[in-house]
This record gives structure tokens, sequence and C-alpha cells, in this order.
């Protein structure tokens, strides 16, 4: 992480462009989102088709085969985003601590890139939901005293969590803070 990032110096690359980061999350990220938008789809799923269930036996619901049809069609819709969407923003997102500060891409429709100075860094903390847990991952976030200020790098192994946030906290004060 520090050595890559020392050699590179910059953000800019040849052209002056901004260069993407260097480092990615760990690969086992994709299961975890492909999971969240299972668990939240399979939710949502199983509560329409518990409203649909009971319109139908109440007799409310007259056409109830296309009602049950749109339901059958969002939850293929729901799968596909769970097989498709994990893996482009997994593609898309890259992360690196540079002498600047922390330096983060996403999104694949709408990028954005974001730099927190080290000089910013007010707290950082690490998160670990319970999926996350179950697959040795956890996500680092970096907070400052701004209110738009911050960023989080989620889908990061232990080992990896543990490095960044001891070079992050030994790095945060560092620079100008104006």
């Amino acid at each position: 992480m520090t050595a890559p990032t020392a050699a590179r110096g910059s953000l800019s690359g040849a052209t002056g462009s901004l260069r993407p980061p260097a480092e990615s999350l760990d690969p086992r990220v994709r299961r975890l989102w492909a999971a969240e938008i299972g668990l939240w789809a399979g939710g949502a799923g199983l509560a329409a088709a518990a409203a649909l269930g009971a319109l139908t036996a109440l007799g409310e619901l007259p056409a109830a085969p296309l009602a049950w049809s749109a339901l059958g069609l969002a939850l293929a819709l729901a799968l596909a985003a769970a097989l498709v969407l994990p893996g482009l923003r997994y593609r898309v997102f890259r992360w690196e601590v540079t002498p600047l500060g922390l330096y983060i891409q996403r999104g694949w429709l709408w990028r954005s890139w974001t730099v927190v100075p080290h000089s910013r860094i007010q707290s950082i903390e690490t998160t670990v939901g319970p999926l996350a847990r179950w697959l040795g991952l956890a996500e680092v976030e970096v907070s400052t005293a701004s209110n738009e200020g911050g960023a989080r790098v989620p889908g990061l192994s232990a080992e990896l969590v543990a490095r960044l946030t001891a070079e992050l906290a030994a790095r945060s004060g560092e620079g100008d803070a104006t």
C-alpha cells in the first residue's frame, strides 16, 4: 500500500488527467453485494406476495394473474440485478492512500472521485455487518469536520483494514489543514 503510492507521487497521469487509484476491493465483496440485493428483493417480494395473497383471498383483486405475473417479473429483474450490479460496482470501485490523502474512485454511470486530505481526517471507523463478518470483510469510513467530508471503503479483508486504519491514523493531521 505505501510503497506503490510513494512511487506514484501525485494523482495525475502522464497526460495530466486524473489517474485511477491503484487498489481494488476484496473480490468477496461481490458476494456481499449480491446477498444484500437478494435479501432486500426477497423481503420486498415476500411482503408483496403476502399482500397479493390477502387481496386475492378477499376477492379485492380482480386481475390476480396479472398482478402475480408483475410480481414474478419484478423478482426476476431483482435476481438479474443481484447477478450483474455487484460485478459492475466491483470493477469501478478503486481506492488508494496517496501522499495527498485517501483517494477513492467509484461509479459506473455517474463517476465520482474523492480525495480526503490527511490533514482533514478526524476519525476512522471500522464497520462489520453480519453478512460482511460471515465473508470475512469490513468497511472503513474516514470522517472529516465538514458536513460533506469523509469517504468509505467497503469490502476489505481484516488484514487490509488493520493496515489501512494504521496508515491513515499515522498520517492524519499531516499537511496544511487550511
